[in-house]
Protein backbone atom coordinates (compact mmCIF):
# COMPACT_ATOMS: atom_id res chain seq x y z
CA UNK A 1 0.00 0.00 0.00
CA UNK A 2 2.79 2.58 1.02
CA UNK A 3 4.80 1.82 -2.82
CA UNK A 4 1.03 2.39 -4.09
CA UNK A 5 0.73 5.80 -2.27
CA UNK A 6 4.44 7.21 -2.99
CA UNK A 7 4.19 5.25 -6.89
CA UNK A 8 1.26 7.00 -7.04
CA UNK A 9 2.35 10.50 -5.56
CA UNK A 10 5.71 10.52 -8.29
CA UNK A 11 3.21 10.10 -10.95
CA UNK A 12 0.68 13.31 -10.08
CA UNK A 13 4.04 15.39 -9.41
CA UNK A 14 5.28 14.29 -12.79
CA UNK A 15 1.92 15.07 -14.51
CA UNK A 16 1.24 18.37 -12.93
CA UNK A 17 5.23 19.11 -14.09
CA UNK A 18 4.14 17.92 -17.80
CA UNK A 19 0.94 20.38 -17.23
CA UNK A 20 3.45 23.13 -16.39
CA UNK A 21 5.54 22.66 -19.11
CA UNK A 22 2.45 22.37 -21.40
CA UNK A 23 1.59 26.07 -20.79
CA UNK A 24 4.73 27.49 -21.73
CA UNK A 25 5.87 28.86 -24.80
CA UNK A 26 8.18 26.59 -26.52
CA UNK A 27 11.42 28.77 -25.77
CA UNK A 28 10.18 29.39 -22.30
CA UNK A 29 9.89 25.55 -22.12
CA UNK A 30 13.24 24.76 -23.07
CA UNK A 31 14.49 27.25 -20.57
CA UNK A 32 13.08 25.77 -17.71
CA UNK A 33 13.57 22.13 -19.05
CA UNK A 34 17.85 23.51 -19.02
CA UNK A 35 16.88 24.94 -15.55
CA UNK A 36 15.30 21.62 -14.47
CA UNK A 37 18.27 20.07 -15.60
CA UNK A 38 20.87 22.33 -13.80
CA UNK A 39 18.79 21.73 -10.23
CA UNK A 40 19.00 18.29 -10.56
CA UNK A 41 22.97 18.24 -11.38
CA UNK A 42 23.06 20.44 -8.27
CA UNK A 43 20.57 18.16 -5.99
CA UNK A 44 21.03 14.48 -7.44
CA UNK A 45 24.62 13.61 -5.84
CA UNK A 46 24.74 9.57 -6.78
CA UNK A 47 23.40 10.50 -10.38
CA UNK A 48 26.19 13.02 -10.49
CA UNK A 49 28.96 10.87 -9.03
CA UNK A 50 27.99 8.01 -11.84
CA UNK A 51 28.36 10.63 -14.30
CA UNK A 52 31.64 11.94 -12.87
CA UNK A 53 32.96 8.45 -12.53
CA UNK A 54 31.83 7.29 -16.13
CA UNK A 55 33.34 10.63 -17.66
CA UNK A 56 36.87 9.91 -15.54
CA UNK A 57 36.45 6.29 -17.41
CA UNK A 58 35.97 7.49 -20.85
CA UNK A 59 38.38 10.54 -20.56
CA UNK A 60 40.94 9.61 -18.32
CA UNK A 61 43.47 12.71 -19.85
CA UNK A 62 40.68 15.51 -19.08
CA UNK A 63 40.75 17.64 -16.04
CA UNK A 64 38.59 17.72 -13.40
CA UNK A 65 37.09 21.16 -13.30
CA UNK A 66 36.24 20.17 -17.49
CA UNK A 67 34.72 16.53 -16.48
CA UNK A 68 32.25 19.08 -13.83
CA UNK A 69 31.36 20.99 -16.78
CA UNK A 70 30.15 18.37 -18.80
CA UNK A 71 28.44 16.76 -16.08
CA UNK A 72 26.43 19.91 -15.74
CA UNK A 73 26.06 20.28 -19.48
CA UNK A 74 24.44 16.42 -19.86
CA UNK A 75 22.26 17.48 -16.82
CA UNK A 76 21.28 21.10 -18.57
CA UNK A 77 20.92 18.69 -22.26
CA UNK A 78 18.61 16.05 -21.07
CA UNK A 79 16.18 18.63 -19.13
CA UNK A 80 15.85 20.16 -22.07
CA UNK A 81 15.00 17.10 -24.40
CA UNK A 82 12.48 15.72 -21.60
CA UNK A 83 10.97 19.30 -22.12
CA UNK A 84 10.95 18.76 -25.96
CA UNK A 85 8.75 15.61 -26.00
CA UNK A 86 6.79 16.77 -23.33
CA UNK A 87 5.98 20.53 -25.38
CA UNK A 88 6.02 18.88 -29.07
CA UNK A 89 2.65 20.22 -29.60
CA UNK A 90 3.82 23.57 -29.64
CA UNK A 91 6.52 22.12 -32.02
CA UNK A 92 5.16 23.60 -35.51
CA UNK A 93 7.83 21.87 -38.17
CA UNK A 94 9.25 17.95 -36.60
CA UNK A 95 11.76 17.90 -39.91
CA UNK A 96 12.62 21.00 -39.89
CA UNK A 97 13.77 20.96 -36.44
CA UNK A 98 14.99 17.30 -36.65
CA UNK A 99 16.36 17.72 -39.73
CA UNK A 100 18.23 14.77 -41.51
CA UNK A 101 21.06 15.76 -43.78
CA UNK A 102 20.70 14.79 -47.67
CA UNK A 103 23.15 12.27 -48.20
CA UNK A 104 21.68 10.66 -45.40
CA UNK A 105 18.09 10.63 -46.88
CA UNK A 106 19.57 9.23 -49.73
CA UNK A 107 20.87 6.28 -48.00
CA UNK A 108 17.52 5.96 -46.25
CA UNK A 109 15.30 5.77 -49.28
CA UNK A 110 17.89 3.51 -51.14
CA UNK A 111 17.79 0.82 -48.83
CA UNK A 112 13.95 1.14 -47.91
CA UNK A 113 13.38 0.72 -51.50
CA UNK A 114 14.76 -2.90 -51.69
CA UNK A 115 11.91 -3.94 -50.19
CA UNK A 116 13.50 -5.64 -47.39
CA UNK A 117 12.97 -2.89 -44.47
CA UNK A 118 16.43 -1.49 -42.55
CA UNK A 119 17.76 -2.42 -39.35
CA UNK A 120 18.41 0.84 -37.72
CA UNK A 121 21.05 0.70 -34.89
CA UNK A 122 21.55 3.79 -32.51
CA UNK A 123 21.62 5.13 -29.25
CA UNK A 124 20.86 7.04 -26.37
CA UNK A 125 22.52 10.48 -27.41
CA UNK A 126 20.50 13.81 -28.74
CA UNK A 127 16.85 13.16 -28.33
CA UNK A 128 16.05 9.95 -30.07
CA UNK A 129 12.29 10.03 -28.90
CA UNK A 130 12.78 13.12 -31.87
CA UNK A 131 14.51 11.37 -34.01
CA UNK A 132 12.15 8.48 -34.03
CA UNK A 133 8.80 10.83 -35.02
CA UNK A 134 11.11 12.75 -37.84
CA UNK A 135 11.93 9.46 -39.31
CA UNK A 136 8.10 9.02 -39.30
CA UNK A 137 7.46 12.13 -40.79
CA UNK A 138 10.09 11.70 -43.28
CA UNK A 139 7.97 9.07 -44.34
CA UNK A 140 9.87 6.01 -42.76
CA UNK A 141 7.25 3.31 -40.48
CA UNK A 142 9.07 2.96 -37.27
CA UNK A 143 8.78 0.58 -34.78
CA UNK A 144 11.60 0.25 -31.66
CA UNK A 145 11.83 -1.68 -28.55
CA UNK A 146 10.71 -0.23 -25.41
CA UNK A 147 11.15 -1.53 -21.95
CA UNK A 148 7.93 -0.94 -19.61
CA UNK A 149 8.28 1.21 -16.30
CA UNK A 150 7.82 0.23 -12.88
CA UNK A 151 4.58 1.75 -12.99
CA UNK A 152 2.24 1.21 -15.23
CA UNK A 153 0.82 4.31 -15.96
CA UNK A 154 4.15 5.67 -17.27
CA UNK A 155 4.37 2.87 -19.70
CA UNK A 156 0.80 3.91 -20.77
CA UNK A 157 2.54 7.92 -21.13
CA UNK A 158 5.37 6.55 -23.28
CA UNK A 159 3.24 4.29 -25.38
CA UNK A 160 0.37 6.91 -26.24
CA UNK A 161 3.71 9.68 -26.92
CA UNK A 162 5.09 7.19 -29.39
CA UNK A 163 1.97 6.24 -31.29
CA UNK A 164 1.02 10.45 -31.40
CA UNK A 165 4.06 10.32 -33.69
CA UNK A 166 3.54 7.69 -35.62
CA UNK A 167 6.10 5.38 -33.40
CA UNK A 168 4.98 1.48 -32.79
CA UNK A 169 6.70 0.15 -29.21
CA UNK A 170 7.31 -3.46 -28.84
CA UNK A 171 8.01 -4.20 -25.30
CA UNK A 172 10.76 -5.83 -23.68
CA UNK A 173 9.81 -9.05 -22.41
CA UNK A 174 7.11 -10.11 -24.64
CA UNK A 175 7.16 -13.32 -25.99
CA UNK A 176 8.32 -14.46 -29.26
CA UNK A 177 9.99 -10.49 -29.56
CA UNK A 178 12.78 -11.58 -32.63
CA UNK A 179 9.85 -12.94 -34.47
CA UNK A 180 8.02 -10.04 -33.99
CA UNK A 181 11.08 -7.69 -34.73
CA UNK A 182 11.50 -10.14 -38.28
CA UNK A 183 7.85 -8.98 -39.35
CA UNK A 184 8.36 -5.66 -39.02
CA UNK A 185 11.56 -5.89 -41.76
CA UNK A 186 9.76 -8.50 -43.58
CA UNK A 187 7.07 -5.88 -44.06
CA UNK A 188 9.74 -3.03 -45.22
CA UNK A 189 9.67 -1.18 -42.29
CA UNK A 190 12.58 0.76 -39.95
CA UNK A 191 13.20 -0.99 -37.06
CA UNK A 192 15.19 0.82 -34.78
CA UNK A 193 17.12 -0.60 -32.10
CA UNK A 194 19.44 1.49 -28.87
CA UNK A 195 22.24 -0.82 -28.76
CA UNK A 196 24.53 1.03 -25.91
CA UNK A 197 23.27 -0.11 -22.63
CA UNK A 198 24.48 -2.65 -20.00
CA UNK A 199 20.96 -4.43 -19.77
CA UNK A 200 19.25 -7.87 -19.06
CA UNK A 201 19.54 -8.76 -23.01
CA UNK A 202 21.59 -11.25 -25.30
CA UNK A 203 25.10 -9.30 -25.37
CA UNK A 204 28.58 -9.64 -26.17
CA UNK A 205 31.83 -7.78 -24.68
CA UNK A 206 33.11 -5.14 -27.21
CA UNK A 207 35.43 -1.95 -26.47
CA UNK A 208 33.65 1.03 -25.58
CA UNK A 209 36.16 4.01 -24.82
CA UNK A 210 39.18 1.18 -24.22
CA UNK A 211 37.20 -0.75 -21.94
CA UNK A 212 35.01 -4.12 -22.13
CA UNK A 213 31.51 -3.36 -21.94
CA UNK A 214 28.41 -5.73 -21.88
CA UNK A 215 26.50 -4.87 -25.56
CA UNK A 216 23.15 -6.19 -26.98
CA UNK A 217 24.13 -7.74 -30.16
CA UNK A 218 20.11 -7.77 -31.57
CA UNK A 219 21.02 -5.59 -34.33
CA UNK A 220 23.10 -8.05 -36.23
CA UNK A 221 21.22 -10.59 -35.07
CA UNK A 222 17.61 -9.23 -36.49
CA UNK A 223 19.06 -8.08 -39.68
CA UNK A 224 20.78 -11.71 -40.02
CA UNK A 225 17.53 -13.28 -39.53
CA UNK A 226 15.39 -11.04 -42.24
CA UNK A 227 18.20 -10.39 -44.43
CA UNK A 228 17.76 -6.77 -43.93
CA UNK A 229 20.26 -3.96 -44.35
CA UNK A 230 21.82 -1.94 -41.82
CA UNK A 231 22.21 1.86 -40.49
CA UNK A 232 23.74 3.39 -37.82
CA UNK A 233 22.04 6.81 -37.27
CA UNK A 234 22.29 9.68 -34.43
CA UNK A 235 20.96 12.67 -33.91
CA UNK A 236 23.11 16.11 -32.02
CA UNK A 237 21.78 19.95 -31.53
CA UNK A 238 22.49 22.06 -34.08
CA UNK A 239 24.03 25.69 -33.06
CA UNK A 240 20.95 27.32 -34.36
CA UNK A 241 18.61 25.03 -32.50
CA UNK A 242 17.02 21.85 -33.37
CA UNK A 243 18.66 18.79 -34.22
CA UNK A 244 20.52 16.92 -37.54
CA UNK A 245 20.32 13.13 -38.20
CA UNK A 246 23.18 11.33 -39.62
CA UNK A 247 22.73 8.19 -41.48
CA UNK A 248 25.13 5.81 -42.73
CA UNK A 249 24.94 1.96 -44.01
CA UNK A 250 26.91 -0.49 -41.81
CA UNK A 251 27.50 -3.70 -43.69
CA UNK A 252 27.53 -6.93 -41.75
CA UNK A 253 30.62 -8.97 -41.51
CA UNK A 254 31.24 -11.71 -43.66
CA UNK A 255 33.04 -14.03 -41.09
CA UNK A 256 32.22 -17.50 -41.74
CA UNK A 257 30.79 -18.48 -38.23
CA UNK A 258 28.03 -16.41 -37.06
CA UNK A 259 28.68 -16.05 -33.97
CA UNK A 260 32.05 -14.32 -34.60
CA UNK A 261 30.37 -12.51 -37.07
CA UNK A 262 27.51 -11.32 -35.10
CA UNK A 263 30.56 -9.80 -32.35
CA UNK A 264 32.09 -8.04 -35.53
CA UNK A 265 29.42 -6.15 -36.09
CA UNK A 266 28.63 -5.45 -32.35
CA UNK A 267 32.14 -4.09 -31.97
CA UNK A 268 32.07 -2.18 -35.40
CA UNK A 269 28.67 -0.37 -34.48
CA UNK A 270 29.66 0.36 -31.17
CA UNK A 271 32.89 2.26 -32.13
CA UNK A 272 30.91 4.50 -34.30
CA UNK A 273 28.53 5.27 -31.46
CA UNK A 274 31.68 6.08 -29.54
CA UNK A 275 32.73 8.29 -32.53
CA UNK A 276 29.63 9.81 -32.15
CA UNK A 277 29.59 10.27 -28.89
CA UNK A 278 33.37 11.63 -28.40
CA UNK A 279 31.84 14.25 -30.93
CA UNK A 280 28.96 15.43 -28.53
CA UNK A 281 29.58 14.16 -24.91
CA UNK A 282 27.34 16.30 -23.23
CA UNK A 283 24.33 14.94 -25.58
CA UNK A 284 24.92 11.14 -24.13
CA UNK A 285 23.33 8.86 -20.88
CA UNK A 286 26.76 8.95 -18.80
CA UNK A 287 24.11 8.20 -15.85
CA UNK A 288 24.04 4.55 -16.56
CA UNK A 289 26.39 2.32 -15.20
CA UNK A 290 27.74 1.34 -18.70
CA UNK A 291 30.48 -0.59 -17.84
CA UNK A 292 28.52 -2.57 -14.52
CA UNK A 293 28.70 -5.98 -16.06
CA UNK A 294 31.82 -8.07 -16.05
CA UNK A 295 33.47 -10.89 -18.12
CA UNK A 296 33.56 -14.10 -16.40
CA UNK A 297 37.24 -14.87 -15.13
CA UNK A 298 38.84 -17.18 -17.88
CA UNK A 299 38.62 -20.96 -16.03
CA UNK A 300 41.61 -21.78 -14.70
CA UNK A 301 42.96 -25.53 -15.49
CA UNK A 302 42.42 -28.07 -12.91
CA UNK A 303 45.35 -28.84 -10.41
Amino acid sequence: MLKWIKNTLIYLLARMLMGFVRCLSWDRSLRFGRWVGRRAHNRAGKTRETVLENLARAFPDMRDDERRQLAREVFEHFGMAAAECINIRKLKDLAAYVEMEPASRKVMDDLMSRGRGVVYATAHCGNWELMARALSRYGYPVSTIGRQSYDPRFTRLIDRFRRQGSVHTLWRGEPDLLERMTRVLKKGELMGLLIDQDTRVPGAFVPFFGKSAHTPTAASLVARSASAPVVTGFNHRRPEGGYRIVVEEYRLSDLPGQEEAILEDTRQMTARIEAHVRGHPEEWVWMHKRWKTRPEPPAQPPG
